[in-house]
């Protein structure tokens, strides 16, 4: 009962994701994964600000670092050898950096979760992502 009333809320708070829809995503965020989870008071005390906090690492390195890589993929079939290699050293520093993010970031939450609640976690952030973009391109459809 539970899942289908939250199921109700995640489209219905969704479907008007122009208004705030950043702080509205986040919040249905926190409600799915804290349920999807089973995550006691206790527990999300202390989840979210390690959550929180390799979230943000995560999004400054993809700002800092992948936007740069990205950016030159554009114009990747006319980089010299030495623009490409420069290029693939910028994508692996990226690449491991992530790598190193997510070990630390499985390791805190050990201290705060078990095992499996973090595949849980990992399971329920694809899951959300999948949800999230099947309303967006059902919003998307429905206006067009």
């Amino acid at each position: 009962m539970k899942a289908i009333i939250f199921t109700l809320l995640f489209f219905i708070g969704i479907s008007s994701y122009a208004q705030d829809d950043s702080e509205k995503i986040e919040q249905l965020k926190i409600a799915y994964f804290t349920d999807e989870l089973n995550l006691t008071s206790k527990e999300a005390k202390r989840f979210w600000p390690v959550y929180n906090k390799h979230d943000k690492l995560y999004n400054e390195l993809k700002e800092n670092k992948w936007k740069n890589v990205k950016s030159r993929l554009k114009d990747v079939k006319s980089l010299s050898d030495s623009e490409a290699e420069d290029l693939l050293e910028d994508y692996m520093a990226y690449k491991k950096q992530r790598v190193d993010y997510r070990e630390e970031f499985i390791k805190e939450l050990k201290t705060v979760i078990s095992p499996k609640q973090i595949m849980m976690l990992k399971k329920a952030e694809y899951d959300f992502h999948k949800k999230l973009l099947k309303q967006y391109q059902s919003d998307k459809t429905s206006k067009n």
